[in-house]
């Protein structure tokens, strides 16, 4: 019986798709941005961006993400997790993740603003 784990490290990759939204890790893994986790404790844990997607022969899925080093400004009600230290990397069970979105708009969108 092999037990072994499946990495999904490539933002093209469809079998993204079969275990969260597309849009989820597809961008989450092609950009280095500023993006949020709500994790079922009400805490929200900043990110860049996702290096990794491991799935388990038993349902389990674990996300690999870099953490933001500092919060800039973004507060949330159950508190921000970010990086503790100069090491960013961490592993997120996917079933603790409530909701992903963006923090920061984009580069253009700013340039935009800053013509009004």
């Amino acid at each position: 019986m092999d037990e072994s784990w499946t990495t999904l490290d490539s933002p093209d990759d469809l079998r993204l798709g079969e275990v969260m939204p597309a849009w989820f890790a597809g961008r989450m893994m092609a950009d280095d941005w500023r993006f949020a986790l709500l994790l079922s404790t009400g805490q929200v844990m900043l990110i860049r961006r996702i290096e990794a997607v491991h799935l388990s022969p038993h349902g389990m899925v674990l996300v690999d993400v870099d953490m933001q080093r500092e919060a800039e400004g973004f507060t949330a009600p159950g508190g921000v997790l970010v990086a503790p230290t100069g090491r960013v990397r961490a592993t997120v069970n996917l079933a603790h993740v409530v909701a992903a979105y963006e923090v920061a708009d984009s580069p253009l969108a700013r340039e935009e603003e800053a013509d009004f």
